[in-house]
This record gives structure tokens, C-alpha cells and sequence, in this order.
């Protein structure tokens, strides 16, 4: 099929209800786009400032599920920081989630390192790789609804134009990321 044909007006139809149907989760999306985009982009800085801050030592204490303690360093987004904690290894930086959960609050260490660049950039890759697969639920998502709202008609071009929308949202914020990543290192 070739995507550059002209949608007929069913599908322009089509495009624009699951638009609207869709908006909270695209929306979503965006600001989830941005912020890692935010991250990388702000990489060294965040990284200076949680190791200036285990200088100061004056964050909050936060126990994870697992049991271990965290000095809350700086926040990345609304739920999660990059903390610290002080090791028979040395110092040791965390990116600690805390999701608000109906039963109570969920504190969770999605990686950790003692180089808080490299955590950083670890937990940026992890979660461009959720983007993806965010990605293609929010794609399969929209695909159900086309299917169940227009049955019988072809909605591939509908379908297809939302996932390439989706990818390259994920694939600009990552490109610029990449081209801030080439500078020279002194």
C-alpha cells in the first residue's frame, strides 16, 4: 500500500475520532517524549548536581520496597530522583521511582551505579525503550478501536500514519540527544 495516496474521507474521519478518542493517551505520550528528552538534554548538569548534593547531604531518606535507604539527591521527573547512598564501595547513585499506588506508595530502584552519569544515561535508554512499547500498545490500542468504530473498512493508512507520528516523536527527541552527545570531551 502506498501511505503517501490521499485518505479518503472515511479515513480522515477516522483519523480525527481517534484523535479526539485518543487525546489524554497522546498527550501523554508527548510529555513523556519531553521529559526524557529534558533529561538528556540537562544530562551533565543533573549529573554535577547529585554529586554536589551528596556534598551537602541534606535530602530526605527514602526506603525502597526492598529495603535499602536513599538520599534523595534531585528530582527527574514528577516520580522519580536520582538519589545517593554511601557503600563499603564507595558512593553509589540510584534512580528510585515512588508511584502512589491506592494501597499505599511503591519505591522501586530502577538501576543504579556508582557513576551518576551512567545511571543516568542507563535509565534514559531504558526508557526509550519503554517508549517503544508504549508505543505500540497506544498503536494496537488505536488499531482495536478503528476496527470496532469502522468494521469492514481499510484503516491501515489511518493506523499507520498514527505509529509513524508516535516513532518519530520518540526518534526526534532521540536524535537531537545523540547530536548533543558527539561534542568533545576534555
Amino acid at each position: 500500500m502506498n501511505y503517501y495516496e490521499r485518505p479518503t474521507l472515511l479515513q480522515e474521519q477516522a483519523y480525527t475520532e481517534a484523535r479526539q478518542h485518543f487525546a489524554e493517551h497522546l498527550k501523554q505520550f508527548k510529555a513523556n517524549c519531553d521529559a526524557i528528552h529534558n533529561i538528556e538534554s540537562n544530562l551533565p548538569a543533573t549529573a554535577n548536581a547529585a554529586f554536589r548534593a551528596t556534598l551537602q547531604s541534606t535530602g530526605r531518606v527514602i526506603q525502597t520496597d526492598a529495603g535499602t535507604q536513599w538520599q534523595h539527591t534531585v528530582d527527574l521527573t514528577t516520580i522519580t530522583s536520582v538519589c545517593h547512598r554511601h557503600t563499603s564501595a564507595g558512593l553509589e547513585f540510584a534512580v528510585v521511582e515512588c508511584l502512589s499506588l491506592k494501597s499505599g506508595e511503591m519505591k522501586d530502584v530502577l538501576n543504579s551505579g556508582h557513576d551518576a552519569s551512567e545511571v543516568l544515561q542507563t535509565f534514559a535508554r531504558d526508557q526509550r525503550q519503554v517508549l517503544n512499547l508504549w508505543k505500540n500498545d497506544v498503536t494496537a490500542q488505536i488499531m482495536e478501536h478503528l476496527e470496532e468504530k469502522f468494521p469492514h473498512q481499510d484503516m491501515n493508512i489511518v493506523i499507520e500514519s498514527f505509529d509513524i507520528k508516535l516513532a518519530r516523536e520518540i526518534s526526534r527527541r532521540e536524535s537531537v540527544a545523540q547530536n548533543q552527545s558527539h561534542g568533545v570531551r576534555i
